[in-house]
Order: structure tokens, then C-alpha cells, then sequence
């Protein structure tokens, strides 16, 4: 019989995701996982797997967290002008807070795996689409027309995830504001 886990596996995911959110897949080292999570390298592959398995549950766990956070302000309360502006407004105070220095996990992946690695690439696009049909249904009050919507909500989510990039890069809160308020402008 096993021996029950002596860990708390949503604090070890945690602590895992910002390894390699700050350093990337291939510049993380089994090494920089086990010193992250305090666990033996033993322990690390029986509970979660190979490090490809860490990283896909690193991921998983950023979509449930932090990419939910966003689709949670997508489900507030408000218009869906407010609750786009909302949206972009966390990028905003997370930019001026300093803390997009190491990017969007979600974007990072995007760059350096998803060309390359299938499984990689489609819990990308699951979390993508995910946040494409919440901000769909912020704009149901407003935009009756289905394909009118789905075109809206695309192109809100590839501004939202530039912003994260560019927020990566230094781009000044102002800059983000800017494509907020053009986002803004095409709602009816």
C-alpha cells in the first residue's frame, strides 16, 4: 500500500509554475523543480511525473487559477464594457505593480513550446478558447449576433494577449490603456 503524500500538491504546482514561468521549459532544470518544490526528485516524478508532466500541470494549474481569475472578472457584475475594461485594467495595475516582468505563463508557452510540442499546443488553445467563450458571453448583452460576437471576442482576446506580452517587454501602462480603450470603442 502507498504511503498517503506527505504534501500539499496545489502548493508544490504552485511553486513549480513559477519556475517555470520565470525561466521557461527548456531552461529549467530538474534540479531548479526539485529545489522549487521541496520534494525529493523521486517524490517530484512519483506524484507528478516526468518534467514534461510538470510543465502540462504547471499549465493547467495557471489556467485554473490565473487565466479563471480573468474569466471570474469576465462574470462580475457591471456591463460588458465594464467587465472588458476590467480585464484589461489588471494587466494595467499588475504592469505598474511590476509583477508582468516574467510575462504570461500562457504566452511564454505559446512562444517557446507550442510550435514544437502537441500536448503543449492544445492546453494553449483550450485555454485560449476558454477565455474566448467567456468574454462571448460578457458580450451576449450587447451584441446579439453570434458571428458578430465570436469576431469581437477574438480579436479582444489577441489584443488582451499582445498586451501581456508587450507588458513582458516594458511596454508602459499608458500603451495598454490605449488598446483597452480601442478594444472599448468597438463595442456597440
Amino acid at each position: 500500500m502507498a504511503r498517503p503524500r506527505q504534501f500539499d500538491e496545489t502548493e508544490v504546482i504552485e511553486s513549480l509554475m513559477k519556475v517555470f514561468w520565470e525561466k521557461g521549459y527548456e531552461a529549467t532544470s530538474m534540479q531548479d523543480l526539485v529545489a522549487a518544490s521541496g520534494l525529493l526528485k523521486g517524490s517530484l516524478y512519483g506524484a507528478f511525473g516526468d518534467k514534461h508532466a510538470l510543465y502540462l500541470a504547471a499549465l493547467k494549474h495557471y489556467d485554473r487559477t490565473r487565466i479563471q481569475a480573468g474569466i471570474d472578472m469576465l462574470d462580475g457584475d457591471g456591463s460588458p464594457r465594464q467587465k472588458i475594461a476590467r480585464l484589461f485594467d489588471s494587466v494595467i495595475e499588475s504592469t505598474k505593480r511590476g509583477i508582468f516582468a516574467g510575462g504570461c505563463l500562457l504566452c511564454n508557452a505559446s512562444l517557446e513550446m507550442a510550435a514544437i510540442n502537441r500536448p503543449v499546443k492544445n492546453e494553449v488553445k483550450t485555454t485560449i478558447r476558454r477565455l474566448k467563450l467567456a468574454i462571448m458571453e460578457a458580450l451576449r448583452a450587447q451584441v446579439a449576433d453570434e458571428d458578430r460576437a465570436a469576431s469581437l471576442a477574438a480579436f479582444i482576446v489577441s489584443a488582451y494577449f499582445g498586451v501581456r506580452v508587450l507588458a513582458k517587454g516594458g511596454a508602459p501602462a499608458a500603451m495598454i490603456g490605449d488598446t483597452r480603450d480601442h478594444c472599448l470603442q468597438l463595442l456597440p
